[in-house]
């Protein structure tokens, strides 16, 4: 009664994949079933906008500096290379990690703290839980975060990579060297992750009403709260 079983006979491992999809798709999804999609989006995210993330972090340490100008001094520094070299891979690694806490925790410290799951939850439960998940999150990412901006911030090229901008903090700072800015960080990301969650739903209820595409409404209501969060921090 199938149509592919005449294929499917001679490649038993994909009758087994079905089995697999099929058994998985029955079962009660869980938090950890967000995480490969939350990792992926992540990468490709840090990957698309890491040359605004290293102009922002040049106009950040330069006050006055344009935006133009700090565009152009890296590339003269280190050329188009220099975004693949200087921090890219702390940068992605921080990124993959800081979602998948973020995302993971916020369901889990929403049934603990209220008894319900966060999609019962009110915008005001779902913000505060979202911000007290970004705990274990920045505590995760601080290393990562100072070593990317060591490279981004490395005009004289005197770090060979991550592994040896991490070397040297270590050696010069000890342990609380590669937490430098902890304090800023938790409450950027408290202010950001809970100002993400506390207007996601308000959005997704705007935009339902002018877009009927599903995947569409999630797209811009997340790049709303998004930008409430960013406006926020």
């Amino acid at each position: 009664c199938c149509p592919a079983r005449s294929f499917l006979r001679s490649y038993p491992c994909q009758c087994s994949v079905l089995r697999y999809r099929n058994m998985a798709a029955k079962r009660k999804a869980t938090a950890v079933d967000t995480l490969p999609p939350i990792c992926a989006g992540a990468v490709v995210t840090s990957v698309v906008m890491y040359p605004v993330d290293v102009v922002r972090a040049i106009c950040m340490s330069n006050p006055g500096t344009g935006a133009g100008a700090a565009l152009k001094g890296f590339l003269e520094a280190h050329g188009v290379m220099g975004f693949v070299k200087q921090g890219l891979v702390a940068e992605v690694t921080r990124a993959s990690i800081s979602r998948a806490i973020k995302f993971f925790m916020q369901p889990i410290v929403h049934k603990s703290i209220y008894g319900v799951p966060e999609t019962k939850g009110t915008a005001v439960s779902k913000g505060l839980s979202g911000a007290i998940g970004t705990f274990p999150e920045v505590l995760a990412i601080s290393p990562l975060e100072n070593i990317k901006l060591a490279a981004q911030l490395d005009k004289e090229g005197r770090f060979s990579g991550s592994a040896d901008i991490a070397k040297h903090i270590w050696k010069t700072r000890g342990f609380g060297g590669l937490m430098i800015g902890y304090a800023g960080m938790q409450v950027r990301q408290c202010l950001w992750t809970g100002g993400f969650f506390l207007t996601l739903d308000v959005y997704k209820g705007a935009v339902s009403n002018v877009v009927s595409n599903k995947l569409a409404q999630d797209v811009l209501s997340g790049f709303a709260a998004g930008a409430t969060g960013t406006a926020l921090n």
